[in-house]
């Protein structure tokens, strides 16, 4: 997986009313946690982190945090991005989780599936379906892949690939169960045809002219 750099200072004050003024400096406030080490309150340039965002970078991202103060670097930190909290009513990014990770441990992350070769799949009518869109992987950080590709171009009507057959790279390990289905092609929605509303009025006059008679002639033998 793909290193990206964020930078980040230390965060001197915490709690809502220091988290608020941080805001309003276009700051957001984060926090870096790892296994056995006191959570960390860092801050980081919104404009910047906002951008990276923008490009990609979510939850489940390897990063390498660059605390500086006072533009210069005190401590450096391989993590990974857990959690991306935004405004509720404007999608702006209000705060940031990092969990710190050790290169030569494995970890567990959700990494997003995508399917590729839909345009070379035969034209059968069928209607392609992508069921699943994240998958959890269990590898060594610097192991664990962008993304899940996942090749459809052989799918036919009826075909499916499950998590089990997916081809992951070496040293990685789906934690997500191997019969959920990835993607899947139906067969196409068959369609009714509807009877023209004239005719069906016809055959609705023609019945009830026939009941209508019916009656009738009954009516006059019980007389």
């Amino acid at each position: 997986m793909k290193e990206v750099v964020v930078k980040a200072g230390p965060r001197q004050e915490i709690g809502k009313g220091a988290a608020r003024k941080a805001r309003v400096r276009g700051e957001v406030p984060a926090v870096v946690y790892g296994k056995g080490k006191d959570a960390t309150p860092i801050i980081l340039n919104g404009r910047e982190f906002a951008r990276a965002v923008q490009a990609g970078l979510g939850a489940g991202k390897l990063v390498r945090l660059v605390i500086s103060d006072g533009g210069k670097a005190i401590d450096e930190k391989t993590a990974m991005l857990k959690e991306v909290q935004r405004d509720f009513i404007r999608g702006d990014v209000i705060h940031a989780d990092f969990q710190e990770v050790s290169m030569t441990d494995a970890i567990t992350a959700t990494i997003p599936v995508v399917l590729v070769g839909e345009d070379r799949r035969p034209n059968d009518g069928g209607v392609l379906e992508h069921l699943l869109w994240e998958i959890q992987l269990h590898a060594l950080p610097g192991d664990l892949p962008e993304r899940v590709e996942v090749d459809v171009s052989g799918l036919t009507i009826g075909g499916s690939i499950k998590v089990a057959d997916l081809k992951l790279p070496e040293g990685v390990r789906a934690l997500t169960h191997g019969e959920e289905t990835v993607a899947a092609v139906a067969a196409p929605a068959k369609v009714t045809e509807e009877k023209p509303a004239a005719a069906e009025t016809g055959e609705a006059a023609e019945a009830g002219a026939a009941g209508g008679g019916g009656g009738a002639a009954e009516g006059k033998k019980e007389a």
